[in-house]
């Protein structure tokens, strides 16, 4: 991978306070993408996936009861180091997150134009609302909204979970930011949508530089779109590298069995990683982390 990073994670953990301690969730976790890099997180739900973009994104470090520790470094600068004003700047400006849930994510009080117009105005606050919209509407069509001014003019409650998929991702792209978190961006969108969406998210890679942070649980996405990926097991990097590696030859007894469950329609698959060998059945942490 090159030098030149815009984000490292140095051994960060993560626990959370309960009426019987703390309890770790996060063990150390270390990852890095270079400018311009699409880096996938991979594994299976509760592995900690999302809170380390959360992390990454600056929305746990003032949480009460949560304990974050580690370096996150972005462009240089360790978040740790920022008050909560600074890292706020950073959201929506530098760094962007495309939600899971989309109905939770958007605010139900306001239009989705004025959402539009407020996320905009991270990046330029005199930017006026006229222009905003239009600007929204742009990038709504490029995200398969052929009704954008009526969309702008509704609220979140009243388009459906694809729809507001759809409004999310546009609005965590409009300001170009240099590193987007893509928390399974295409969960409520249909196959044609979610591919037009990754193209948006790849040509926003060539062309402005965008690093992207791609958390999935579609192998064959991430086969296509990926540079590198990480592999998340309870709280862990099991294992690590480029795409092409992990895909041909995955090392780490879980890895294996990610690939294994992948549905065939043929029923087949590579022979090495379809059987049901006994080390899917070991304890996973009797092998170490394994990298390229």
């Amino acid at each position: 991978m090159p030098a030149d990073r815009i984000l490292e994670v140095c051994d960060l953990r993560l626990a959370f306070r309960n009426w019987a301690g703390t309890t770790e969730v996060l063990h150390g976790i270390d990852l890095a993408i270079a400018k311009g890099e699409r880096v996938a997180l991979v594994g299976e739900s509760g592995s900690g996936k999302s809170v380390t973009s959360r992390i990454v994104l600056g929305t746990m470090q003032d949480v009460p009861g949560v304990q974050v520790a580690g370096k996150v470094r972005f462009d240089g600068t360790d978040l740790a180091e920022m008050t909560f004003k600074e890292r706020r700047r950073l959201r929506g400006r530098e760094i962007s997150m495309i939600f899971q849930d989309p109905t939770m994510a958007l605010n139900p009080v306001f239009r989705i134009g004025a959402l539009f117009h407020e996320v905009q105005k991270r990046r330029d606050p005199t930017i006026r609302r006229d222009a905003a919209c239009a600007r929204a509407a742009e990038i709504l069509r490029e995200v398969a909204i052929e009704d954008a001014e009526r969309v702008l003019d509704s609220y979140a409650f009243q388009l459906s979970g694809g729809m507001n998929q759809r409004v999310m991702i546009g609005m965590a792209l409009i300001n170009r930011p240099r590193l987007l978190l893509a928390d399974e961006p295409g969960t409520a969108l249909d196959v044609t949508v979610q591919s037009q969406t990754l193209e948006l998210m790849r040509h926003m890679v060539a062309q402005y530089g965008t690093s992207l942070l791609f958390v999935s649980h579609n192998l064959g996405t991430v086969r296509e779109f990926a540079d590198r990926i990480y592999v998340m097991y309870r709280g862990n990097i099991v294992e690590r590298g480029p795409t092409a590696a992990i895909f041909n030859n995955p090392r780490h007894p879980y890895t294996r069995a990610l690939l294994a469950a992948i549905p065939r329609l043929t029923g087949g698959g590579i022979p090495e990683i379809a059987e049901r060998s006994e080390a899917f059945l070991e304890p996973m942490f009797i092998h170490p982390e394994v990298t390229e």
